[in-house]
């Protein structure tokens, strides 16, 4: 029997995540993290949900992010954590079990295979063969870098302004109700 993690939060060698069903038929998340593989015992979205809210955000507020940058776009990526560089990027919709989520940092190049099949070279000296063309694969990583690109962007942007000194104001504590009086 596989080992089975109860729980897992998406880190810095984290290849991929997929949904898979475990012996009792519940559906699962299969993890290619460094050179090993194994099961968690909650689905995908819930494993990346939850890696989310340890960062202090959630799954629907990173797509909500997304589609605020690039755009109304089907399956958008969505960025796990920029200071990590970890950003994921989905080959079906989040909705389908089988949705494989790619590390953006680990896809290392891409080769086709048929015509609706695509080679994916990824780190640590993994292949995945997915069903999906090539160009349609690339179009879907090419948002997440776009997504990283303009992420990165906005979080370096730096903040300068200057405040005319101005003499303060004196506030006072009174009775009744408007209880502050303000004088310049």
């Amino acid at each position: 029997m596989m080992n089975l993690l109860s729980d897992y939060t998406i880190n810095q060698e984290t290849v991929l995540l997929t949904g898979e069903y475990n012996e009792n038929g519940k559906l699962c998340t299969r993890v290619i993290e460094g050179e090993d593989t194994f099961l968690v015992d909650m689905k995908p979205i819930d494993v990346i949900n939850k890696t989310l809210l340890g960062l202090g955000s959630n799954f629907n507020a990173g797509r909500k992010s997304s589609r605020e940058i690039l755009g109304d776009i089907y399956m958008c990526p969505i960025k796990i954590n920029c200071n990590l560089g970890i950003w994921l990027f989905p080959t079906k919709s989040y909705n389908n079990e089988f949705c494989v989520w790619f590390s953006l940092t680990h896809v290392k190049k891409t080769k086709a295979v048929g015509i609706r099949k695509t080679e994916v070279y990824l780190s640590y000296n993994h292949t995945f063969v997915i069903n999906m063309k090539e160009s349609k694969f690339n179009q879907r990583k090419q948002a997440a870098k776009d997504l990283r690109y303009e992420m990165t962007k906005n979080s370096q942007g730096i903040l300068t302004f200057y405040v005319e000194p101005k003499k303060g104001l004196m506030i006072r504590e009174s009775e009744g109700i408007n209880r502050y009086r303000i004088r310049k």
